[in-house]
């Protein structure tokens, strides 16, 4: 199954390459930005590969850099007109990147491996502790 990755800008294929560095081959995520060509530009990219992508699986799980964004924006049109086969993740973060390579082998069908994404991505937000406590070790 393929993952599409959207963003403002090189985002997408920035983390992707994070992602490849850490986990290895990234031939699961599909890439979609946008860029100074335009929304009209962007939407018609991701409008074909989502397209082409509902031909070929029985749903698509979509990760988006912020919501309310013009890529989370255009993904969401789509998805509300393919509601069960369009999931819309956004927030993303490398911890959501590689959870989302894995999930849907562990998970077994998509609505489960979109849960287990979504769980990664806010479980990965934390503060940093500065002040330590005698009682704590460090790990590094």
């Amino acid at each position: 199954m393929k993952i599409v990755v959207t963003s403002h800008g090189n985002l997408c294929e920035g983390i992707l390459s994070s992602y490849q560095m850490i986990a290895g081959d990234s031939a699961s995520f599909i890439a979609v930005k946008l860029d100074e060509s335009g929304i009209g530009d962007f939407s018609a990219r991701l409008t074909q590969t989502l397209d082409q992508l509902l031909t070929e699986q029985n749903g698509v799980i979509v990760l988006s850099d912020i919501v309310g964004g013009t890529p989370y924006n255009e993904t969401l049109r789509y998805a509300l007109a393919h509601p069960d086969r369009v999931f819309l993740i956004a927030g993303l973060n490398l911890p959501m990147l590689i959870q989302a390579g894995t999930a849907l082998e562990e998970a077994g069908d998509i609505q489960a491996a979109v849960q287990s994404i979504v769980e990664v991505a806010q479980s990965a937000v934390t503060l940093a502790k500065t002040v330590i406590d005698s009682d704590d070790s460090l790990d590094f």
